[in-house]
């Protein structure tokens, strides 16, 4: 799967000139249907219109780009909905995902903007469905649902002792009566047993935040009880919970991720809102900021940059190839905004960056 690492990669080891192609590959697009399928057609002509406007250098190995990517689909079977290629003269690189790319071509340094935005838009979740017997594990990253496993609470399988009930019925999995003067004790056991299964389902959660890097947790089920394990968790953990959503356990992975997706993207907007608003004011206070291009660049180039912050889709199109260059070479994280923060953005100068520190 692709993730940070391949990005930084890609521009750390494909040399230029590089051939950097997204393609729509959805075989549910009804395009994609046809005998020749609408990306091959619009690649064909692309590649042909792109071999008008090469540099001299981009020109001497455009053929062998070319060739290596013909032999490379000469093979290929689709399998997804969306393939990034980059491609130089000795090497091929592709990267197929579960979300429908827009049709692109570039020539040049390997060209990652794209892939950016879907790593930032669409990253690791971890997703809880809870309720006092079951617990249903997700992880959702780049639009799907990942790993899926559970965690039952078994009255059965707990060890009781000898305690002096005078009779103990289970019926399913958490059907419990009991008679006798014992009733309080047996109660106060269960509540126990129940508190360690909780204690486990929160434990898990955080071992799945740290395997998959999640930053970003959502719990439905039962709502006490995404309560009860929240209140369990380290505050570290707690704190990634976004959302407690109405969601129930019998749902199928991708009924689930329909209904957490919204959510998920409702609050990448207001964050994204919050840090712009943020890194504006820091800025306008001659704080920890920087506003506008110039700024912005000059930051990069003193290493100063904590965070970059760009709108996207990015219009200039030169500066979208250049940028994770720069923030990679000054060891910057990229955070690209949409809708409302991303237009806010471009009324103050069309780049922002959180700084390590002021001058």
């Amino acid at each position: 799967m692709l993730n940070l690492q391949d990005v930084r990669d890609l521009l750390e080891q494909v040399k230029e000139p590089a051939l950097s192609l997204y393609l729509n590959i959805d075989p549910a697009v009804a395009e994609n249907q046809a005998t020749t399928p609408a990306w091959r057609i619009w690649l064909k002509n692309a590649l042909r219109n792109k071999a008008n406007e090469l540099s001299d250098l981009e020109a001497s190995s455009w053929k062998q780009m070319v060739a290596r990517l013909e032999a490379y689909l000469n093979q290929y079977r689709p399998t997804s909905k969306g393939v990034a290629l980059f491609i130089t003269a000795d090497e091929l690189r592709d990267y197929e995902v579960p979300l429908s790319l827009e049709n692109r071509i570039e020539v040049g340094a390997p060209f990652v903007t794209p892939l950016l935005w879907l790593l930032d838009e669409y990253e690791p979740y971890v997703i809880a469905l809870i309720d006092q017997e079951q617990a249903h594990f997700f992880t959702a990253f780049l639009g799907q649902v990942g790993q899926q496993d559970q965690l039952e609470l078994d009255i059965a399988d707990y060890d009781w002792g000898e305690k002096t009930l005078s009779r103990i019925r289970t019926s399913g999995a958490g059907g419990i009566a009991s008679q006798g003067s014992n009733r309080d004790a047996f109660e106060a056991m269960l509540d126990e047993h129940r508190a360690r299964y909780y204690r486990e389902v929160a434990a898990h959660i955080e071992e799945l935040c740290q395997r998959h890097e999640a930053r970003r947790i959502i719990l439905g089920g039962s709502e006490a009880s995404a309560h009860a394990v929240q209140r369990l968790m380290p505050e570290q953990v707690a704190n990634k919970v976004i959302a407690m959503l109405p969601v129930p356990l019998k749902l199928s992975p991708t009924e689930i991720l329909a209904r957490v997706l919204p959510r998920a993207l409702e609050y990448e907007r207001q964050q994204e809102q919050e840090l712009v608003n943020e890194v504006i004011n820091l800025a306008k206070s001659e704080g920890r900021g920087a506003l506008g291009k110039n700024s912005v660049l000059a930051a990069l180039e003193q290493q100063r940059v904590e965070m970059l912050i760009v709108p996207y889709p990015v219009e200039n199109e030169a500066l979208a190839a250049e940028l994770p260059l720069k923030a990679l070479a000054s060891s910057s994280v990229i955070e690209l905004v949409h809708g409302e923060a991303a237009d806010r953005l471009n009324e103050e100068g069309g780049l922002a960056a959180r700084l390590y520190y002021a001058v």
